[in-house]
């Protein structure tokens, strides 16, 4: 179990009441549907309807009690535990749906002195331990497996979602649960559209193959991106993949413990400024991962905040260009920061490939 002592002494809290899933999977190892968590300095209770008390009692830590609820019970169930414990003040996510946003503002707070805890505990989950990093890893090498197996399947005319659905079967037989966020497979012009959506378009002869996707493993995410040339590549389209291909690997160079995101960021624009490509570069350089795919931090240079990255945290670096008509190119890694070095996760080659299936 995660320990939430450094918020408890922060807002100098009796209790944490969470609700969202994620923000639940993180503290106790297990999220269901439908779920609330409750700790208090002495107790943790895990608030749940019958369709996962099995699951609940199964994977959750010995030291969580388990307690029964309904839709319609849940808020008088959860006012008695509070009560019970005496709690007078309490921590809670703000990400809440309505009916729960009436509950914490309408019944808890008569009762009760409540504290947003949002960002202590998304800034929390940036920083992964190593058993976080492990889940993670390997959701990476489900990905990297997945993609080489359905690479040699790759042929003139097959459609973009029939990729699609070759590289999620091989993700799901390797064991991933899900993908970590729809999978993007886009061919020649199609790529151009940063967060394209599989169609019918089918793969010609000199088409770019843009394959952004990843895997889970345990809830944990990955998250690669590789772009190919299938049976042919221009003069044109190679300059602007090494191009690419640089801007990823000066940005993954600078990286280390203390810089801001924003920075690592601008070292990409930099360098495809030197070939005045950088207003072709139309999204943030990268994100933070893990139980979400887009997680804590941002690296942006539109983010100006005093924030650094710091050790334990795993972020992409996805510089890209995108030229309407012709083709977009990306390239994304997953970094560990680890003091002055950025420690890649993912090892599937990067150097520019042409498919000949």
């Amino acid at each position: 179990m995660v320990s939430l002592d450094k918020i408890f002494d922060k807002y100098n809290l009796d209790g944490i009441l969470i609700s969202n899933n994620f923000n639940v999977k993180y503290v106790s190892g297990y999220s269901a549907d439908y779920c609330f968590v409750l700790i208090t300095k002495k107790s943790c209770y895990y608030f749940t309807d019958g369709r996962f008390l099995i699951e609940a009692n199964r994977d959750l830590e010995s030291c969580f009690k388990v307690v029964e609820i309904t839709a319609l019970s849940a808020e008088e169930i959860i006012c008695k535990t509070i009560k019970d414990n005496k709690l007078k003040k309490i921590g809670f996510d703000s990400d809440l749906s309505y009916c729960d946003y009436v509950f914490v503002t309408k019944k808890l707070l008569k009762a009760c002195k409540m504290f947003d805890i949002t960002n202590d505990l998304l800034q929390m989950r940036a920083i992964k331990s190593d058993r976080e990093i492990e889940y993670i890893t390997k959701a990476q090498r489900i990905a990297e497996k997945s993609l080489e197996q359905v690479k040699v399947l790759i042929k003139e005319g097959m459609t973009e979602l029939e990729l699609c659905a070759k590289l999620e079967y091989f993700m799901k037989i390797n064991g991933s649960l899900k993908p970590s966020f729809d999978t993007i497979v886009a061919f020649g012009e199609n790529s151009a559209i940063a967060h394209a959506k599989p169609s019918d378009r089918k793969l010609k002869v000199g088409d770019i193959i843009l394959i952004d996707f990843g895997a889970t493993y345990n809830g944990y995410c990955s998250d690669m991106t590789r772009t190919f040339v299938f049976g042919s590549v221009s003069e044109e389209i190679e300059k602007l993949y090494n191009m690419v291909l640089g801007a990823n690997e000066i940005a993954i160079s600078s990286m280390r413990s203390g810089i801001p995101p924003r920075e690592v960021d601008r070292v990409a624009r930099n360098y495809l400024d030197l070939y005045r490509m950088s207003s072709y570069f139309n999204h943030s350089l990268g994100h933070g991962v893990g139980l979400e795919i887009h997680e804590y931090p941002t690296l942006s240079s539109r983010v100006m905040t005093d924030d650094r990255l710091q050790d334990g945290m795993v972020v992409t670096i996805e510089p890209g260009i995108y030229i309407e008509g012709l083709c977009g190119i990306r390239i994304e890694d997953m970094i560990v920061v680890k003091g002055a070095n950025a420690i890649n996760l993912t090892t599937s080659n990067k150097n520019l490939e042409i498919i000949n299936n």
